[in-house]
């Protein structure tokens, strides 16, 4: 059973790996058009978010307008684009088009995508540790004894551990900082 959890970890963190680079690379790359979006109305929607100790609410804007590329080219009407500020009808903010969507520029950061792609990293390590030594499964063995029974342990123990790490950490700090 823990080698089946270790193929499942596996294939995991191929398919998000999968689906994250292609827009990872789009916003490394400054892929889309740059434009500008002119508002003619913005709707305020609220999401409440409810903690242990207290209870939050998140405000967000659809603000709806005609956007217009910069080099002239392209135009588009009843454009949606979210935002966390309210602006007034008549204001032109800064969007860009990429593939038929339309985000602010500060949306674009490569950030969050660097950290799920980090993050797959550390999935990946458990998944091949489950897949080798069948750890995780019910009734399987324990993280000491499936320790034990990992092949050329010197090596693929560091290894794995170092891989696990790494994802961890580089997650971690794209998640922050990026």
């Amino acid at each position: 059973m823990g080698r089946l959890l270790g193929l499942g970890l596996l294939l995991v963190a191929a398919v998000v790996a999968t689906v994250t680079i292609p827009e990872l690379r789009s916003e490394l790359a400054g892929d889309g058009t740059e434009g500008t979006l002119t508002i003619s109305s913005c709707e305020t929607h609220t999401k409440t978010h409810y903690g242990t100790h207290r209870r939050s609410t998140e405000l967000k804007f659809s603000c709806t307008g005609n956007w217009s590329a910069q080099d002239g080219k392209a135009t588009y009407q009843d454009v949606v684009v979210e935002t966390s500020s309210r602006f007034e009808s008549g204001a032109k903010i800064p969007v860009v088009e990429v593939d038929g969507t339309f985000e602010q520029p500060q949306d674009r950061d490569p950030g969050d995508d660097a950290a799920i792609l980090a993050f797959c990293l550390s999935v990946l390590a458990v998944g091949i540790y489950c897949l080798l030594t069948g750890f995780g499964g019910r009734g399987g063995p324990g993280l000491a004894a499936s320790w034990q029974h990992l092949p050329a342990r010197s090596v693929t123990g560091p290894v794995l551990g170092g891989l696990f790490a790494l994802g961890a950490l580089a997650a971690l700090v794209c998640a922050l900082v990026l």
